[in-house]
């Protein structure tokens, strides 16, 4: 390469088009989209190279915004990711707007991604990418008052000389437009974006950080419990698997009944290419009447389904369906899929009620998860405390959960759960408190998850003590809770003796909330 060769790279639209793509109707999460969807599509064309590469190769996409401290808005904004990079081959036509790939059967099939999303942004912004197994990075940088004033049609791009074998893309946007985000709507961002990639997250195709912040996806809990007409019947899972053809038109997934109560969780997900297109934010899920039901019916509180879609095309934003028409018809034939009679997903969505006792751990749940930070500071107690005794009165410390808490080979219900930290030898431990509706005993200790400093102490609702003593209060809770906790702290101690048991408890009981 000759340092005195200065390739350009084309732009041209007319300087008049660029000056208006702030307008373009967007939202921030599915602008940021359109960078993790390059990036994602790059790790998908060259993902046998870059493992061959690197063995345990993690493709990661991070955004990071650094924020006015006056306004509080992003002023500048930094997408990096590690994937293969723009190649010399695909590089000329990377930057030219309204240029479809060859192959637009991808993520990035409008070819207008990048640029669109940048300038949306900001009307500053520089590429730096260095491409796999190529020995050279290219840059380029687009200023829109210099494109404008000067009616541009092409760009420098700035060449160095680098290691064949890096791989990388970094988008530093500034300048920034009236569209940015205020940091105040950081934490719905996150969640719109963990939502849009569920698939690749749940997959662990991809690791996505925002400001720092390793994005996951929280599962939706589903409904077990026993038909409605039927309640001493057996408890069943209610989630129907769906792979449903319909003519050109297929849905794959699955459509289930939400364990509790949720507006912001009913409605369905539509899915496209392994990335959210409809339902990322919580108020944009789509409400088929013949799925869903009527509004405000417990049939629409209560059902929810994500479904991958093929043979529909997207808008060009990539947050709506085309063919709305034939999206309903394909609803309307899969209507008969999950009403059967063994399976009346519709009816049980209708008709199920809580019981009061899971009304009760509902309300202790949603108090203790929505109560102060203040009330939930991390509870420590002297784990010096010794005692006279020096015979155990513990069995071994099993890892795994006892058999007899698993009652006709049936995995204990859990109907609601919050956590708790706990501080044992200068280690914070999360002691996750479950009610859960089997079990032979009142509470056990399951320590499976132990190396990851989680301890869980499972309750039984069901259990015979709260039948003669009433249901589950705040105050038993407390005490059962304290208890597993202290059983556990003696043993780490390895003071595991019954006065060492009764030493913590009596100094965590002081400072439980419930």
């Amino acid at each position: 390469m000759s340092e005195n060769i200065m390739p350009t790279v084309s732009i041209a639209i007319g300087s008049m088009m660029y000056e208006r793509f702030s307008d373009l109707p967007n939202t921030i999460s599915h602008v940021f989209a359109e960078f993790i969807d390059n990036a994602l599509q790059s790790y998908r064309d060259n993902n046998n190279q870059l493992v061959n590469l690197e063995s345990d190769f993690e493709l990661k996409v991070s955004i990071d915004i650094e924020w006015d401290a006056i306004n509080g808005r992003a002023k500048k904004i930094v997408i990096i990711d590690n994937a293969a990079g723009i190649g010399e081959s695909k590089y000329q036509t990377a930057f030219m707007p309204a240029q479809t790939p060859e192959n637009n059967n991808e993520l990035n099939e409008f070819g207008m991604g990048l640029k669109t999303a940048a300038l949306w942004l900001g009307e500053s912004w520089t590429v730096t990418t260095k491409a796999l197994n190529e020995g050279v990075e290219r840059t380029i940088s687009f200023n829109l008052n210099e494109v404008s004033a000067n009616d541009l049609k092409e760009l420098p791009v700035e060449l160095k000389l680098k290691d064949k074998n890096n791989h990388y893309t970094i988008v530093t946007i500034t300048d920034t437009t009236k569209n940015v985000p205020a940091i105040k709507s950081l934490s719905k961002i996150k969640t719109e974006l963990a939502s849009i990639y569920r698939k690749s997250l749940r997959d662990k195709e991809m690791k996505l950080v925002v400001c720092g912040e390793e994005l996951t996806f929280v599962e939706y809990e589903i409904l077990t419990a026993p038909f409605a007409r039927t309640p001493n019947a057996t408890p069943i899972y209610w989630k129907k698997n769906i792979d449903f053809k319909f003519g050109k038109y297929k849905a794959k997934g699955f459509i289930g009944i939400l364990r509790d109560i949720n507006s912001t969780q009913n409605g369905f997900v539509l899915l496209r290419r392994g990335r959210v297109i409809i339902g990322a934010e919580t108020d944009g899920r789509y409400f088929p009447k013949c799925l869903s039901g009527s509004s405000g019916t417990f049939r629409y509180k209560r059902t929810f389904g994500e479904l991958e879609l093929d043979g529909f095309e997207v808008s060009f934003n990539k947050n709506d369906i085309q063919d709305k028409e034939n999206l309903d018809a394909l609803m309307e034939a899969l209507k008969g899929e999950i009403h059967t009679k063994e399976f009346d997903l519709y009816s049980q969505a209708e008709e199920y009620r809580l019981d009061d006792t899971r009304k009760l751990i509902k309300k202790i749940v949603t108090k203790y998860n929505s109560s102060p930070k203040d009330n939930r500071n991390v509870i420590t107690i002297d784990n010096n405390v010794k005692s006279n005794i020096v015979q155990s009165v513990f069995e071994p410390l099993n890892t795994e959960v006892e058999n007899k808490h698993i009652v006709d080979n049936v995995i204990p219900i859990v109907i609601g759960e919050y956590d708790a930290t706990y501080k044992i030898k200068d280690k914070n431990y999360t002691l996750k408190v479950q009610f859960v509706e089997s079990g032979n005993d009142l509470f056990w200790v399951d320590v499976r998850q132990k190396n990851e400093n989680i301890i869980i102490c499972q309750i039984n609702t069901k259990h015979i003590f709260f039948q003669h003593f009433g249901k589950p209060s705040e105050s038993n809770i407390a005490i059962l809770k304290t208890i597993a906790i202290a059983k556990f702290t003696a043993r780490e101690s390895g003071e595991d003796t019954a006065t060492d048991l009764f030493n913590n408890f009596n100094e965590y009981i002081k400072k439980t909330k419930v």
